[in-house]
């Protein structure tokens, strides 16, 4: 009869043993920015940009869609 609270706690220490064990590296370290790809301009950012540079028509056009995908 003594053994079976015995058993009972060597059973929850071991568990708990096994849940606190830390586990392996799931998360991938953060890539440096230069390897990160260029982050999206909203349109209104690219908009102000195309008119600072003072560009008009088809060079805007094309301004715009160029810096809203990233290029």
């Amino acid at each position: 009869m003594k053994l079976l609270p015995l058993g009972m706690a060597l059973t929850l220490l071991t568990a708990g043993a096994a849940f606190a064990a830390p586990s392996s590296p799931t998360t991938t370290a953060t890539a440096p920015a230069a390897a990160m790809p260029a982050a999206h301009k909203s349109a209104k950012e690219c908009k102000k940009e195309a008119t600072e540079q003072k560009l008009a028509g088809k060079a805007h056009a094309e301004f715009v869609k160029k810096c809203e995908g990233g290029k």
